[in-house]
């Protein structure tokens, strides 16, 4: 079953790019450093408590941060420390052809200083995995889910004493999996309600709708090429904007490309194609691009593991001036086993987006690197810093910001 990733002051648009937001990994748990090679070590994967049938394990997570850019402004930049604590439960029952699982997580966080970026957010999601055969399954997930957009997200608040953005979410997911000795099939389903807390904010409640099949000829061992259709429906609340056009949007489109399964050297899948975006309002032009989906890990050692993600396409915009945004993100992270209870990962990442309508360009460069020692099965410590530098064809959208912080990891 697949796991959204608990982070909850993730930069919210990033989840509306794609309807696939139901991301692998948790973050902020012991071996969350490098998932793709903690997997391998069986002396420091989670017991879980027996109730019954039911396997329960929780956790938590208590981290200290230096942000030397609260409020990822261009200039006068204001640092300040941060602290936060992420408890987290799951509970799922016994591995069987038909399983139920609940995560339920949660973050408060507190400034020495700026006491408006105090925030609280969570995340509860319930599932349901049918293994329908030896190769084939159903999984259909439920979510609710409160996000602290980042200060640094390129549409997020500019102004200081009004306090980050907070974003509900409630949605689900149905998505269907199957695998013969010639075909694979991936078939998924979602719906999205995002509901921005704050009235002033009422602009940008809208619901998503997306869907999305691939379909795959086997050419050789894992791999498969594919084949991908997709279509996203955005409703929005407000229907118009001030000016009187209308706000919602479909977006659909096709992709050709090459899918790995679990178990080589290579796993996931990079495909690329077109896509097209089709504004409601009659005056509103549409616009055709290029729609690329990427997401492949590459394992030349079993503790090694490179991981490339990518993507281009059509993103919600709220942006005055702006009919439409396109992103184009790629990101390569390394995952390390260094001992056999000290684990690391190195990542960089580029994001270009561009708005239809005010022309307006922007480029992000990041660079990351996390380091988590084990100390028992039960207890971790990590240390972890990043940075980030932002231009604009607007100036005032620039900056630059520095992070880093200790955390420690309990499980229970």
């Amino acid at each position: 079953m697949k796991h959204r990733r608990l982070a909850l002051a993730a930069p919210v648009p990033l989840l509306l790019a794609s309807p696939q937001h139901a991301l692998a990994q948790q973050t902020g748990q012991i071996g969350s450093t490098a998932p793709a090679v903690f997997a391998n070590d069986k002396e420091y994967r989670a017991l879980p408590h027996h109730i019954g049938s039911l396997e329960v394990t929780a956790g938590a997570e208590a981290k200290i941060e230096y942000d030397s850019n609260v409020y990822a402004a261009e200039n006068n930049a204001k640092d300040d420390v941060r602290f936060e604590i992420s408890p987290r439960v799951r509970v799922r029952t016994a591995p069987a052809p038909l399983t139920f699982e609940l995560n339920a997580g949660g973050m408060i966080r507190r400034y020495a200083t700026y006491s408006t970026e105090n925030a609280e957010s969570w995340l509860a999601d319930a599932g349901l995995h049918w293994q329908t055969g030896p190769t084939s399954n159903l999984n259909a997930t439920v979510f609710s889910r409160r996000a602290i957009e980042d200060r640094g997200d390129t549409e997020a608040r500019l102004n200081p004493n009004s306090g980050p953005r907070l974003i509900d979410s409630l949605g689900g997911e149905l998505s269907y999996h199957r695998v013969s000795t010639r075909t694979m099939m991936d078939v998924l389903l979602d719906t999205t309600k995002y509901n921005a807390v704050s009235q002033i904010d009422a602009d940008r409640d809208f619901t998503a709708f997306a869907g999305q099949a691939t379909f795959g000829l086997r050419v050789t061992g894992r791999a498969f090429a594919t084949a991908t259709l997709f279509a996203t429906r955005r409703d929005f609340r407000l229907d118009r904007t001030p000016s009187g056009a209308e706000r919602d949007t479909t977006t659909f489109g096709g992709r050709l490309g090459i899918n790995f399964q679990p178990g080589g050297l290579l796993e996931g899948g990079l495909s690329v194609g077109v896509f097209r975006h089709n504004p409601d309002d009659p005056n509103t032009p549409g616009h055709t691009g290029l729609s690329v989906a990427g997401n492949l890990t590459y394992h030349p050692t079993r503790r090694t593991a490179v991981l490339f993600d990518a993507f281009n396409g059509d993103v919600a915009t709220f942006r005055v001036g702006a009919t439409q945004r396109t992103d184009t993100i790629a990101r390569v992270t390394v995952n390390q086993e260094i001992r056999h209870n000290l684990y690391a990962n190195v990542a960089v990442g580029y994001r270009h987006t561009k708005y239809t309508g005010s022309g307006i360009r922007e480029e992000t460069l990041t660079g990351s690197g996390e380091l988590e020692y084990l100390v028992m099965r039960n207890v971790s410590v990590a240390a972890s810093m990043s940075y980030g530098n932002r231009t604009s064809d607007s100036a005032t959208l620039e900056f630059n910001r520095f992070r880093g912080g200790v955390a420690l990891r309990v499980r229970f």
